[in-house]
């Protein structure tokens, strides 16, 4: 993994998605390893349990005191000249290590990263089975986040990129909007993409309401009274999460039910602005910010909530909606009220499994939550029967059995 953006020791998106990957094929019991870039050396860790434990990577030349020199002295002028990051030593860096640590494993599973190519080329050169997971268009998801790439950097992103897509010998996506993008916006080969959802573990997010057998109460979050309806959203608060629309809609939601409390779990860019808009739109005292909290936090807060939300706006493109969040309050028996944007509507059946309402209409949203804070018979329904749904589908389980029928065939292909 060149990503240097990826932090195994945090619970975000991605990183649960990895770690969970890892974990899920260690009990289908075969031996992983993580290999990532970490500064100027390539580490690896054979335990997620033991993130400290690490091992160095053998390097080339990329380690060698010159060109560790040569690299400063490019970098520095990069600097003063204000030249855009191509990340070339880094990929040359993750190339060499490759080389030398891949050929005692049988194959090299890589998520996506922008301007990471090392790996690709290290597979190539060992003619070994490589396959790539890209979970998002990174330089249209660097555009809706404001941060578009432009001129050499991008010219650069787009040639690694195609490269990286043009050497993987499957491609996982996570959705069907996903598969036609890579098909028509990069002219990939349709027959090395495998759509394959996340995932939960359905063990850890479950409607947990049974203790020593008896019925036990969901304990409430910061206090609050069983008669307080509690409304929902998980995530790292990112510009497309819709927390806008969101907090619009649940100032209507109080006019009719003003006891009612909207809980913003996580945090993350917009989280600021979001708070900003509260006070603007008179709502302030009834939004509680958790600020992080661990993933292992977040089963015992869904279990309080009376609905949860996924508030998406419309948006240019819909490539990264196979949100881990909509899998976790599936399995966790939630009542769901989502826009229905990209693969939610694949995932959730409208008035079975959740509610589904257009993108970004505050009025359907509001609408949506409030049928559900007056209907609770309406809501066990609907939680008990996304549960289900995804027990039978979604597990992460599930998802290794995918993953590891993918690998065999990768590797058959190169043992013919």
């Amino acid at each position: 993994m060149q990503n240097t953006g990826v932090d195994m020791r945090m619970d975000a998106g991605q990183t649960i998605l990895i770690r969970e990957t890892i974990r899920g094929l260690e009990r289908a019991g075969h031996d992983v390893s993580l290999i990532s870039l970490q500064g100027r050396a390539v580490m690896g860790v054979d335990d997620l349990g033991a993130l400290d434990k690490t091992w160095a990577a053998a390097q080339g030349i990329s380690g060698a005191r010159p060109f560790r020199w040569l690299e400063s002295a490019v970098r520095r002028g990069q600097t003063v000249a204000r030249l855009p990051y191509f990340a070339l030593f880094d990929s040359f860096r993750f190339y060499e290590a490759c080389v030398r640590t891949l050929p005692q494993f049988d194959v090299c599973h890589e998520y996506a990263g922008l301007l990471s190519l090392g790996a690709a080329l290290a597979c190539r050169r060992l003619r070994m089975p490589y396959v790539l997971t890209s979970d998002a268009d990174l330089l249209l998801e660097s555009a809706v986040m404001g941060r578009p790439l432009r001129g050499l950097r991008k010219a650069a992103a787009q040639w690694v990129a195609r490269t990286s897509y043009r050497l993987a010998d499957r491609i996982i996506c996570v959705s069907e909007p996903a598969r036609d993008h890579l098909v028509k916006n990069w002219q990939v080969d349709l027959e090395k993409i495998v759509v394959m959802p996340n995932g939960v573990d359905v063990e850890k997010f479950h409607p947990d309401k049974h203790q020593n057998g008896r019925q036990m109460k969901p304990q409430r979050p910061l206090n609050l009274p069983e008669s307080v309806p509690i409304v929902m959203f998980v995530g790292s608060f990112q510009a497309w999460h819709g927390l806008d629309r969101l907090m619009a809609a649940f100032a209507k939601i109080i006019d009719v039910s003003p006891q009612a409390r909207l809980i913003l779990v996580g945090d993350g860019p917009e989280r600021a602005a979001t708070a900003v808009l509260a006070r603007e739109l008179g709502i302030a005292d009834q939004v509680i910010f958790t600020g992080s909290v661990t993933h292992d936090e977040v089963p015992r807060l869904l279990n309080a909530a009376d609905v949860v939300t996924l508030p998406y706006p419309p948006l240019p493109q819909e490539l990264w909606f196979s949100p881990l969040k909509l899998y976790e309050y599936m399995a966790a028996g939630c009542a769901i009220v989502a826009s229905a944007s990209g693969q939610i509507v694949d995932v959730v059946q409208d008035g079975e499994t959740g509610l589904l309402v257009p993108p970004g209409e505050v009025d359907a949203l509001a609408t949506a939550v409030l049928s559900l804070l007056q209907d609770p018979a309406r809501r066990l329904a609907l939680g008990e029967k996304a549960r289900a749904t995804t027990v039978a589908h979604h597990s992460w389980d599930a998802q290794i059995k995918r993953l590891t029928a993918v690998y065999e065939q990768v590797m058959m292909t190169y043992a013919a």
